[in-house]
């Protein structure tokens, strides 16, 4: 069987390690990138189940990696989530306006985190 790949683009080396840990030890591949810039050909490259966006990357924030994304046609059908500590209603009204299909909250409950990812890869 296959395991679902997963891109998380945070701009934290260290939630990058523990996300990716966490979600490799639920047998998901995982591969991050630290910086928004590249992330479509990355996209378009590894062809990911799902993508975890910070919401607040430096120089070009999650919400509007979302939209250059949506912009391109090879991509534009890729699973994205906004990845953040916000509440979850902030989320939701920010994943709405930027085309996001949702969302997943950094919470210290890291189970929770890997039941809301293989939710969304079931979708």
């Amino acid at each position: 069987m296959t395991r679902q790949k997963i891109l998380i683009v945070d701009d934290s080396d260290l939630i990058l390690e523990i996300y990716k840990n966490l979600l490799e030890t639920a047998d998901f591949e995982v591969i991050t990138s630290n910086t928004p810039f590249g992330t479509a050909s990355l996209i378009a490259t590894e062809k990911p189940n799902l993508v975890l966006i910070d919401l607040f990357l430096p120089a070009l924030s999650g919400d509007k990696l979302v939209e250059l994304i949506r912009k391109d046609k090879n991509i534009q059908n890729t699973k994205l989530l906004l990845f953040s500590n916000r509440p979850a209603d902030e989320l939701k009204s920010i994943s709405a306006s930027c085309g996001a299909d949702g969302f997943i909250q950094k919470t210290g409950d890291h189970m929770e985190v890997v039941r809301n990812v293989r939710s969304w890869i079931a979708v």
